[in-house]
């Protein structure tokens, strides 16, 4: 194995993103506004992105406790689950996390990916990153397909870490994840809570806060209004936007956006085979539809980035 994994880097005037084809597909850096807003793991990546010693002698994935969380965005299948084939059970898997992508397109903005055909799921996942030449946007586009010769149903599934270890010892009360809110919202689902869990402030009828804390937990929140904001100190926004169908059935007891937040730990997580945080980190992730795909089929899910310098008066609105 080479110690430099390939990389793609796109550049425009107001930021940078690095994708790495050959870990998922995932986008495994984006500085902007000034600073590095994704985490990535420091024992499988150098400042270099290089790959470290330890990251050359990784063992064969058998479970949580093995699985490579090489950190950034990427794409993945909900539901999330080990009871029945109509259930992802990953990561680690070997192919769309942790499998190589092929690069069918790119230049300097763009990027265009293709997995391999799992044959766990009959997905191939095809993932488009393109950043504006002006503005400070970024697109992450997904297309899940059918490659079997039957129907399949799956929702699409993005998973962005953010890097927290700058928010702590800060008095800046807008850091956090804010999540925009409408008239359908509910109380968050609680979906995995082994040292606490996430909290959904509610700020206004239009948008909820969740502070960075010393939890390691997961909550599911629905009737939102299609987007999320990560709010950093001093006031840098990243704002994440995507379609939302008001009554289609959603994941994760109809959630269209789970928070995962986590900080170091000395002992394992219960009920996770061996996985132990090692990095303060929150991850926003959000949902599309359950859909039922026929074969040939291609699910879509859009999700917007943008970058300010300072947060819009409430966040994202």
């Amino acid at each position: 194995m080479n110690s430099q994994e390939p990389l793609v880097r796109l550049a425009a005037p107001w930021g940078e993103a690095v994708v790495l084809p050959g870990r998922g597909g995932r986008i495994i850096s984006l500085r902007a506004a000034g600073r590095e807003w994704l985490w990535r793991n420091p024992d499988l990546l150098d400042e270099s992105l290089a790959l470290t010693p330890a990251a050359r002698r990784l063992p064969a994935p058998t479970g949580f406790a093995t699985w490579a969380n090489w950190g950034g965005d990427k794409t993945w299948p909900a539901p999330q689950g080990w009871s029945s084939a109509q259930e992802w059970a990953g990561p680690p898997d070997p192919v769309l996390d942790a499998g190589a992508y092929t690069v069918l397109e790119r230049d300097d903005l763009r990027v265009r990916m293709r997995s391999g055909d799992d044959p766990r799921t009959g997905l191939a996942v095809t993932r488009t990153v393109t950043m504006s030449a002006g503005e400070p946007v970024l697109v992450v586009d997904s297309e899940l397909e059918n490659v079997t010769g039957h129907p399949v149903r799956w929702a699409a599934w993005t998973v962005t870490q953010f890097e927290t270890e700058s928010f702590r010892d800060h008095d800046d009360p807008r850091c956090g994840v804010w999540v925009g809110l409408t008239e359908r919202h509910r109380a968050p689902v609680t979906l995995f809570a082994p040292d606490g869990a996430p909290v959904l402030e509610r700020v206004s009828p239009s948008a909820g806060r969740v502070p960075v804390g010393d939890v390691v937990g997961k909550i599911g929140i629905g009737g939102t209004a299609g987007w999320l904001a990560v709010v950093a100190p001093g006031g840098a926004t990243l704002t994440q936007r995507f379609d939302v169908r008001p009554g289609a059935p959603y994941p994760d007891e109809g959630s269209e956006i789970a928070i995962w937040m986590q900080y170091p730990k000395e002992e394992e997580l219960e009920g996770l085979e061996g996985l132990r945080p090692t990095a303060r980190l929150v991850e926003a992730e959000t949902m599309s539809p359950l859909t039922s795909l026929a074969p040939g089929e291609v699910l879509r899910h859009r999700v917007t980035w943008s970058v300010t310098d300072v947060p819009p008066p409430v966040a994202g609105e």
